[in-house]
């Protein structure tokens, strides 16, 4: 089972990547002056105000002043060059060209996302995605690779239709072979890196529309509905079982034992230890 990766950019904050896409703070930094050459895309959600000097492309210096609930995107490839005598605080992804393609894809879009966003704009749901963000840091990645991309394809996603892009919205579910087939695979492979492109190729749709089709079948999420099938494991193997905790959360595909506590405690109402000594006495 692939653990969440703590990503080493920016170093003023904390950051979660699972490879080509990384979720992260950045703290307020004091007397900040960058310039380089933007190596991945990132879509920047703002905290905190403050004003700032910026370029970007080899647009001229000007002064903005960002406010909380803003948010920018700069491409990958893009120069940029900022200074600021204490910067704001944001939340951010980070995500390389293979996530913005297929996005691109998904919702038809004929002109790619290649020109940045400058500070100022406003996404209609960003305190939800700012929610979003901090809970899957502060849980310490929980839901693992799944939530991560699911999570990646929405705000990106968002992005694409704020710059005009349009999509049909998600009315049907997979159907119940599909569904069979997609919980089979599940369940064999549960102790795995489980990846919801791996389960939108599976129903044969995109992944942006999987997770909506999923949830009208299932009425949970993707990465909703693995955390409960490997908490359901657990529980089996804490019934009839005397193995540690830790080989257990490894079996059924936790990246960790604290992982495999709080989702327990989250679905079942205790902890594994507690559980176990209650079906034992």
């Amino acid at each position: 089972m692939q653990a969440a990766r703590q990503a080493e950019w920016p170093r003023n904050g904390k950051a979660i990547g699972y490879g080509d896409l990384t979720f992260g703070y950045a703290a307020p930094v004091e007397n900040l002056d960058t310039e380089a050459v933007m190596p991945f895309s990132i879509v920047a959600l703002h905290q905190s105000s403050f004003v700032a000097d910026a370029a970007l492309g080899g647009r001229k210096m000007q002064r903005s002043s960002v406010k909380a609930g803003e948010f920018s995107y700069i491409p990958k490839g893009v120069w940029q060059k900022t200074s600021s005598e204490k910067s704001g605080a944001y939340l951010y992804l980070v995500f390389d060209d293979g996530l913005r393609q297929r996005c691109e894809a998904e919702l038809g879009v004929s002109k790619p996302l290649f020109d940045p966003i400058d500070f100022h704009p406003r996404l209609e749901r960003s305190p939800q995605y700012s929610a979003l963000i901090n809970d899957f840091l502060g849980s310490e990645g929980l839901g693992g690779r799944m939530r991560a991309e699911a999570l990646a394809s929405l705000l990106v996603c968002e992005i694409l239709n704020f710059r005009g892009a349009t999509h049909e919205a998600v009315r049907v579910g997979l159907g119940k072979f599909k569904v069979a087939q997609i919980l089979e695979y599940i369940d064999e492979h549960t102790d795995e890196e489980l990846s919801l492109a791996t389960l939108a190729e599976i129903a044969g749709v995109s992944v942006f529309h999987f997770s909506r089709m999923f949830k009208i079948d299932t009425g949970m999420t993707p990465h909703k509905f693995v955390l409960r099938h490997r908490v359901n494991k657990a529980r089996e193997m804490l019934e009839r079982d005397d193995m540690p905790l830790a080989e257990i959360a490894y079996e059924v595909g936790f990246s960790s034992q604290s992982h495999m506590i709080s989702s327990f405690k989250r679905f079942v109402g205790t902890s594994p230890g507690r559980y176990r000594k209650i079906i034992k006495h």
